[in-house]
């Protein structure tokens, strides 16, 4: 059965903790105007929702047809070095991060003893005995790192002093060279998915571009990323910033996974299997970490709900609320709860994500308190483009 109300959304937080080491929020309000809003994660104030001086649609067309900028300040990032620094890193998740090289990164899913999601981040590869990682959503380390680190007292984790951005779109590549030295930039074209090189910025400090599945980060200090932001938004025909609420759009639209977001999509209540994420148990593991147990036995673990899609039946139905229930089943409990809600351009009406009882299936037609209708539909919402 699912829980009664989003876990989430269950804890107020009594203080909000902001961090933007690289000033973008500055930055990018001196040339756009001030935040329309900011978005808030646990504690954390995780993003801004766009700015006054940026429409929707021009972020949009950013990230379709050119280069969005997102601002990742928000984010926490921890080092770890010493010869048994993978080690801990492979207790607390069931990917295998002593397989990495140096240079390659990975996404990487921290696990709780239940096999649901504590976290969730990129691991980046950074030295034989060395590891970055940055983590997002309520900003917070591996619930049961300081456990693992007596495992292997040589090891040291420590917050590191990074921040970051990530560029989408189809010119994120030709966006990202523009950042860099001649030299890097033209070594750019050769970096592949999930790997990571150290670089040179045009005005001579270090850094690291990381590319994923669909963005280009560059990592450094607070020094380097403020003087990118400086950079990018001098020449906003090439570099957009996008806020919160077009992420959610991205999201949503996202033909290429199912693009959850931590603590919204996937948390505490969300079990591996359930949420469609056991691609990232390797296989072959055979040591032991956090959550190894309860992800052997999806039987009795697994099996309480599902991550879907909702597409509203009229184009004009509103924004639904994140946490909020779908009506009751008739067993007495809510057919589920939405976890990202946003519009879709592409779609030209909104779409969800939800977690939904197992007794709701795609095909289905499920109805909100203010009688719209939407329909059930499996993920990624959208499919690729023929």
């Amino acid at each position: 059965m699912l829980p009664p109300a989003h876990p989430a959304l269950l804890a107020r937080p009594s203080v909000l903790r902001r961090s933007d080491p690289g000033d973008a929020f500055a930055v990018i309000a001196r040339r756009y105007g001030e935040p329309t809003g900011y978005c808030v994660l646990g504690g954390n104030v995780a993003a801004v929702s766009s700015w006054t001086g940026l429409s929707f649609a021009d972020q949009y067309q950013a990230v379709t047809a050119g280069a969005g900028v997102f601002p990742c300040g928000g984010m926490y990032y921890l080092s770890l070095t010493g010869p048994h620094a993978a080690d801990v890193l492979n207790l607390l998740s069931p990917r295998r991060f002593d397989r990495l090289e140096v240079g390659q990164a990975t996404f990487a899913i921290f696990t709780t003893p239940e096999g649901t999601v504590d976290t969730e981040g990129v691991v980046l590869r950074v030295g034989p005995d060395a590891f970055q990682v940055s983590i997002g959503g309520e900003t917070n380390p591996p619930t049961w790192l300081y456990d693992a680190l007596e495992r292997h007292p040589g090891t040291v984790a420590q917050e590191a002093d990074l921040s970051s951005f990530n560029i989408k779109g189809p010119r994120r590549m030709e966006a990202m060279a523009r950042l860099l030295s001649e030299t890097h930039a033209a070594r750019l074209a050769t970096l592949g998915t999930f790997r990571g090189m150290p670089v040179r910025t045009r005005w001579g400090a270090d850094a690291w571009v990381v590319r994923t599945v669909i963005g280009v980060e560059l990592w450094a200090s607070a020094e380097v990323t403020h003087e990118a932001w400086q950079a990018m938004t001098a020449e906003p025909a090439v570099f957009t910033p996008c806020g919160w609420d077009l992420l959610a759009t991205y999201r949503l639209e996202c033909p290429d996974f199912a693009f959850y977001l931590c603590p919204l999509d996937i948390h505490r209540g969300t079990y591996l299997f359930d949420a469609g994420l056991g691609h990232v148990v390797s296989p072959e593991r055979t040591g032991e970490y956090v959550g190894r147990q309860a992800l052997s036995d999806p039987a009795r673990w697994g099996g309480r709900l599902w991550i879907g899609g909702l597409r509203a039946a009229d184009p004009d139905a509103g924004r639904r609320r994140i946490g909020e229930p779908l009506p009751a089943l008739p067993t007495g409990g809510p057919a589920g709860y939405v976890t990202s809600a946003g519009h879709s351009p592409r779609a030209g009406r909104e779409l969800c994500f939800a977690h939904l009882d197992v007794a709701v299936r795609p095909g289905d037609t499920v109805g909100f308190a203010d009688g719209t209708t939407w329909q059930v539909v499996p993920l990624p919402i959208q499919p690729p483009a023929p």
